[in-house]
């Protein structure tokens, strides 16, 4: 009845890599240094003895707690793309209460299923949701019922953390019952988002080659000496916080612009000045990395990753980053337009990374960021830039339209995120304004709405558009840019910077 290792999300495989025996023990022997190192990485007993990671035939719980990145600056955004994943009678928790208008939506003209909400009357002490669940006795009391009732329940969060699973072992140990959280184990969820981490597991996986010339540096003096060094030779270096998600923990400086500091330590000034403006308090340590110039593009892989070692990693699809700004903060994304042999590369080294989180023991959703850095597709190198072990800005959109028309390469869709909108900006406005162009299940295309509308998330607008071929929807995006925005954005097909570009989504 009860399956660790799967999960209730229409799962499409476009790409089927075959590993040979060499790759698999290969694999292995690097699973087993990071074992080493890290003995306890994929331990739960804590969270108590009937608390796993997987999925249960049982009610689910979806919590898309974003507070553990630094991307959480519009919960209520990110927070209600849980709608877009929820089922018929599933539960979705938000931060406060969720927008009538967006559930009324997902229910209504997307045909998702009628969902209960819950948010906690408790004040936060800090910012984690699952924090304010747990401080919440009502609503874990609400909880415990449920998994009482049901025999069992499913926490499905938005990134596995340490809070998340300390509510499941709380609604476990008062229920008496399983809780099973669609998520890898927390330790190991909080290194596969590591910069720091990841760089080190692609050198042992894949060799220097596989990712930007990049270090850690462990204090400020270390810090300065590293970018020094960079500036000394690269046009543009790039500073990244290990642990925030995409392109939110970035900084891009000019070398240009640092030869005026002439001592280490007038530099050190400088960038503790820096840090100090974006928030950034003590962030050690510190991905300090070559700034690409020559990139073709900024491709994202997206995987599922069965907890059953006897199952392969599942390659949904390989999607082309929309991004803007020298930091390249992601706006949104497509099907790749690459060509066929380096989309099958990327597939299969992606599938090489998530089989060795899997012989970790992660399990669930799982990303990708590459930048493809060359002058022609023919003769580029693919660069690895960081791990999403968590939903995202791709992949929530990608299984939503596999739940609406069974696979999303049939019906081809293009994403964007935080347009600027013009007049009202309550999500019920947004949707009356754009009524006649709205996907519907009786003609299969359409604009699709990701979030509430900017007035009531304090973001612009995520939405995205399907058509029949790219190039419709594409078109379809474009009308309804043209009927939102406060000035156009889209003059044609999707573009990257060629210079100064990296990945990451939120």
């Amino acid at each position: 009845m009860r399956e660790h290792g799967g999960t209730r999300h229409p799962i499409v495989a476009h790409y089927w890599p075959v590993l040979s025996p060499a790759d698999r023990k290969h694999v292995s022997e690097c699973a087993d240094r990071i074992r080493a190192r890290e003995p306890h990485l994929a331990s739960v007993i804590q969270f108590g003895e009937l608390v796993y990671a997987g999925y249960g035939d049982f009610p689910v719980v979806h919590i898309h707690d974003a507070s553990s990145t630094i991307t959480a600056g519009a919960p209520v955004a990110r927070e209600h793309r849980a709608f877009l994943l929820a089922e018929q009678e599933d539960c979705v928790v938000t931060g406060t209460p969720a927008i009538p208008a967006f559930v009324d939506y997902c229910r209504q003209d997307l045909g998702l299923g009628q969902v209960s909400c819950l948010s906690p009357a408790k004040p936060p002490r800090g910012r984690s949701l699952a924090a304010r669940c747990i401080q919440d006795r009502a609503l874990v009391e609400r909880l415990v019922n449920l998994a009482r009732e049901a025999g069992g329940l499913n926490l499905s969060p938005y990134i596995s953390t340490g809070g998340t699973w300390a509510l499941a072992g709380i609604l476990s140990s008062e229920a008496k019952v399983q809780v099973f959280v669609s998520a890898a184990p927390p330790r190991l969820a909080q290194q596969v988002n590591n910069k720091v981490w990841f760089s080190r597991a692609a050198v042992d996986l894949l060799g220097g080659d596989a990712l930007p010339l990049s270090i850690a540096a462990h204090s400020w003096t270390g810090l300065s000496y590293l970018v020094r060094q960079c500036a000394d030779r690269y046009p543009s270096v790039g500073i990244k916080l290990p642990s925030d998600a995409g392109s939110a923990g970035n900084l891009v400086l000019d070398s240009g612009d640092l030869e005026k500091f002439l001592t280490l330590r007038a530099l050190r000034g400088h960038l503790k000045d820096l840090f100090a403006g974006l928030g950034w308090d003590e962030p050690f340590p510190t991905l300090v990395s070559v700034w690409e110039q020559s990139v073709i593009s900024s491709p994202s892989v997206q995987m599922w990753i069965p907890n059953d070692r006897s199952r392969n990693i599942v390659v949904e699809g390989v999607f082309d980053q929309r991004v803007e700004g020298s930091a390249c903060h992601f706006v949104g994304c497509e099907p790749s337009s690459l060509c066929q042999a380096l989309k099958d590369r990327l597939a299969h080294e992606a599938a090489l990374f998530g089989t060795l989180f899997q012989d970790l023991g992660y399990y669930g959703r799982c990303s990708l960021d590459s930048i493809i850095v060359g002058e022609s597709q023919a003769t580029a190198n693919i660069h690895w830039v960081e791990c999403n072990g968590r939903w995202g800005g791709t992949s929530i959109p990608m299984t939503l339209v596999n739940r609406l028309v069974g696979d999303w390469m049939d019906f081809p869709m293009t994403v964007l995120g935080g347009l600027d909108t013009a007049g009202d900006g309550r999500f019920e406005a947004i949707l009356n304004r754009t009524r006649d162009q709205l996907f519907s299940l009786d003609r299969l295309e359409g604009l699709v709405f990701l979030s509430p509308g900017p007035d009531e998330t304090g973001r612009g607008q995520d939405f995205m558009a399907l058509g029949g071929t790219i190039g419709r929807a594409r078109s379809l995006l474009r009308r309804g840019v043209d009927t939102l925005a406060t000035e156009p954005v889209l003059s044609g097909e999707p573009r990257v910077q060629r210079r100064q570009v990296q990945a990451g989504s939120v």
